[in-house]
Formats: C-alpha cells, structure tokens, sequence
C-alpha cells in the first residue's frame, strides 16, 4: 500500500490528468466544476483541511451552496486519507450516499509482459481526442455526444502531463479506445479503455495497452501504470490483474442531491 504522501500526490496526479473547468478552494478543500460531466470532474478534493473543526457543517453547507448555483449535486471524493478524518461521518449524517467504490491499481513497466499482442488489428496513436474515439464512446457508453465533447474539453486542458490517445481499427472501423497521460513524475495514467462489445475477449483492451507501452510511454520516460476501476467492473479487474496489476488504494465518491 502506499504512504499518506503518495496517495495525495496520486490524487493531484488525478486531477492534472482530468483537469475542471472552474475551481474553487475552500480551506484546503478543492472544488471542481465542468458542466456535471463525470463525477472526477464536479467534486469536492478533501486532500488537506485548514479550517476549524468547529466548523466543518458549516463548510460543508458552503459547499453545498456553491454546487447548486451551478445547478449540481454535490459530491465529495473520498480517498484514504481525506481530511478531516470525521468528514465521512458528518456527510453520512447530512444523507450523503456512498457510489462507486473504486480500486486504483499499479505496476512498473519493466514488469508488464509486451508480447501477445492480437495483431490482427490496427492500433493507432494519436496526440489529441479525434472525432472517431469520442464517436465509439458516445455510441456505446452512457455518455452521449454532448458529453463526450466536454470531455474532449476536459482532455484539451491537460498542459502539463504528456497525453496520447489510441484507437483500435478492425478494416478501417473503431472499435476501441485508449487515452494515456504521463505526468512529470514517469506515472503513466490509463482512461477510457473500451472496446465495441462485438470485438470483445479478442485481447484488443490489452494490445492497445501493450502497444502504447511499446511505441509511445516508454520512449516518453514512463517508469509505471496506473489507472483507477471501479470494483463492480469485474471483467476489468481480471484484466488488469492478469496483467500483473495491483491495488495501492482505493476510494469513493460520497453523494447528496
């Protein structure tokens, strides 16, 4: 498991990767604004608290009050070390409901196997979110086109850490997608992995990864992976463990409407 330390740099790692639209900070809280566009986006960041424990209701209604001018639900984003440690209990009290639970998992590099790939396909490499890997999201996923263009907005933020997209193409159609984004510490963050449901169990979601690995990451100085999967996903927990992944951490989202 990793340190106090290193789980709040990963959750800066997090945000430098889906940069907000607007932010706003609240006595070492961070608050996040983009349009209700996912919940890594339009959440409250309780990496460090300044204020006064006396205070914390209050804060919280603070809070509470910025998110329904945007006209948005408010949602904390819980990881292991949030503070101040009786935060989940007062939400819990104010009717905040637990979503998502989510592992974030990791392994170096040099210990992901890069051989196996389905070549059978083609897999491309881009440096922006192109028209074809936001059309294949927005037809297959729970986020339509308009949200798919805030999220190309979102990934058009990202200055900093080194981004990379990749699709995968069976005679010229996309069928799956992959986006990376390397921060300045050789962390290579891992999103968006989907593949079209008929092209499944074909190790495509692999090869994109091994691929990206092999071509793009570690000519750009990546020395590990990490992504996040929530636990109900069990086909990709598998995947990602059969790939010699493990968890580091783990957090969850805490709602109110």
């Amino acid at each position: 498991m990793l340190s106090k330390v290193d789980i709040k740099s990963f959750q800066e790692f997090l945000m430098n990767a889906w940069p907000a639209e607007q932010y706003f900070f609240l006595n070492g809280w961070i608050l996040r604004f983009t349009k209700g566009v996912t919940y890594r986006a339009n959440s409250v960041i309780p990496l460090n608290y300044t204020g006064k424990s006396t205070l914390i209701e209050k804060n919280i209604e603070m809070v509470e009050n910025a998110y329904s001018s945007f006209n948005l639900p408010t949602i904390f984003t819980m990881h292991e070390y949030f503070e101040p440690k009786e935060l989940d209990g007062v939400l819990k009290r104010r009717g905040y409901i637990e979503q998502d639970r989510t592992n974030a998992l990791l392994m170096q590099v040099q210990n992901l196997d890069l051989k196996h790939i389905n070549n059978e396909f083609n897999y491309e490499i881009h440096n922006k979110r192109i028209n074809e890997f936001s059309s294949l999201l927005a037809k297959f996923t729970k986020r339509d086109r308009y949200h798919q263009e805030i999220i190309k907005e979102i990934t058009n933020r990202i200055i900093v850490p080194k981004k990379c997209f990749v699709i995968a193409k069976w005679r010229g159609e996309t069928i799956g997608t992959l986006m990376g984004v390397l921060n300045p510490h050789d962390y290579f963050y891992i999103a968006d992995v989907f593949v079209n449901p008929e092209f499944r169990r074909q190790k495509i979601a692999s090869s994109m990864l091994k691929t990206v690995i092999k071509e793009w990451a570690i000519s750009n100085g990546a020395e590990n992976i990490w992504l996040q999967v929530e636990l109900q996903n069990l086909n990709a927990m598998k995947l990602y463990k059969n790939l010699g992944m493990n968890k580091v951490y783990s957090y969850y989202y805490l709602r109110r409407d």
